[in-house]
């Protein structure tokens, strides 16, 4: 696995490196082009600017041209801000007169206060006369004569000043609708006139400039039919060059947009690579990590081997006690048959014990601790104390190093699926 993971890496390296080259190659390669392009836009540029310096005349014409749109345009707007001042002074005349009308309607109302206070004081010294009545029935009928005369000319008055400003503000509207037309109509015919001479004096200007490159164009074409005559050859030769020279410069430039399709797909692949690149480090760190779980693992195997040899040593003995047991079985059998048969059977137990605890530390250091809770039960402690007391101390270290030899698996089984997620994401 290791040496799997360093081949893959080396070789992306390597192909990384490979590819930054090419890059670099490549890179060269579009500058040397880039310059050269650049060489032949400039002598384009100094032909163009050769033949065609009215251009930049007619530019100025187009600017002149706006700035005077422009000046068109806030006109517009200062008209736009006299039609609403003219709005404003007849809406401060419409509040004007309102005015005035409530302050004749306040004087109207003070007067009719003063007639109630004093009808109520005549009321109060008639009470003390004794035509009391008579005159009250009088004076009531006067005061709403006079109050209903009062009334009448109030809406009189009324009815007038709205008649007359209806008829001012009628007028106010049609004199001012009248200037606004008239200062429209002024207004247009200036803007008219103003773009009417600019496109004559753009005209114009056109026109010189023409006149000024058809001489210069003229006097240019007859400098080369002198130069055609004296020198054909030369001029044959020069096409001829600007032809190679085109052609090669189309084929440079489809080879630019080959390189520039090339380098699109190498980028493509070289994040591809970086990518890669990203996750080898990342599995690499995994790596130390297991490299150093794997250490501790070694150690610990060498601690358990140890205690194996131990235990082989053990079993070594023991068959030497069984083989010594067994020739005095020979000799003691016939004399106590059923004694020996009891030692023999406990002997076995202790062998089959032994046997089954070496086949558990090779094959994975497991324990059926259900048997040896019998063998337990079945042993006599008092018969086999050293015995007993040896095994019970191995069984305690057994017991130590098959726990630590579950949760080193159990740290292994959580990396494994640590690594199959990270390569399912990859």
């Amino acid at each position: 696995m290791k040496d799997s993971k360093k081949k893959g890496s080396s070789k992306k390296r390597e192909e990384k490196l490979m590819l930054i080259k090419e890059l670099n190659k490549i890179n060269d390669e579009i500058n040397v082009e880039q310059n050269n392009v650049e060489d032949l836009s400039v002598k384009i540029k100094n032909i163009d600017g050769q033949i065609f310096l009215g251009y930049h005349d007619i530019k100025i014409l187009n600017v002149e041209l706006k700035n005077k749109e422009i000046e068109v345009e806030e006109k517009r707007s200062h008209k736009l801000l006299s039609e609403r001042n003219i709005e404003n002074m007849i809406n401060k005349y419409i509040l004007k007169c309102y005015e005035n009308f409530l302050n004749n309607l306040t004087k109207n109302e003070i007067e009719i206060d003063t007639l109630s206070k004093r009808k109520e004081d005549d009321m109060k010294e008639q009470k003390s006369n004794k035509d009391f009545q008579k005159l009250t029935t009088v004076t009531s009928i006067k005061h709403l004569n006079k109050l209903n005369s009062i009334i009448l000319s109030q809406n009189k008055i009324i009815d007038n000043i709205n008649r007359k400003f209806t008829i001012c503000l009628k007028r106010m509207k049609d004199n001012y609708s009248r200037k606004i037309n008239m200062q429209r109509d002024k207004m247009d015919k200036e803007r008219q006139k103003i773009i009417f001479n600019l496109q004559k004096e753009k005209n114009d200007r056109i026109k010189n400039i023409l006149t000024t490159y058809n001489d210069k164009i003229f006097n240019i074409q007859n400098y080369f039919k002198l130069i055609l005559d004296d020198q054909l050859e030369l001029i044959q030769k020069l096409e001829e060059e600007k032809l190679t020279k085109k052609k090669n410069y189309f084929s440079k430039r489809k080879g630019l947009e080959q390189l520039k399709k090339n380098i699109s797909i190498q980028r493509k692949i070289l994040e591809g690579v970086e990518r890669d690149a990203y996750e080898l480090e990342r599995n690499i760190v995994d790596y130390e990590n297991l490299r150093n779980d794997l250490k501790k693992i070694k150690e610990k195997r060498k601690k358990q081997q140890k205690i194996l040899h131990e235990l082989k040593l053990e079993t070594d003995v023991k068959k030497m006690l069984l083989t010594k047991i067994s020739n005095e079985y020979k000799t003691i059998y016939d004399q106590n048959k059923m004694k020996l048969y009891d030692y023999l059977q406990k002997l076995l137990l202790e062998n089959y014990f032994l046997e089954t605890k070496m086949k558990l530390k090779n094959e994975s250091l497991e324990v059926n601790t259900i048997e040896l809770n019998k063998w337990k039960e079945s042993n006599n402690p008092e018969n086999n104390e050293i015995l007993n007391n040896t095994l019970n101390e191995k069984f305690q270290d057994f017991n130590i190093l098959k726990n630590e030899i579950e949760e080193l698996i159990h740290k292994k089984k959580k990396r494994k699926k640590k690594m199959l997620k990270n390569k399912n994401i990859t």
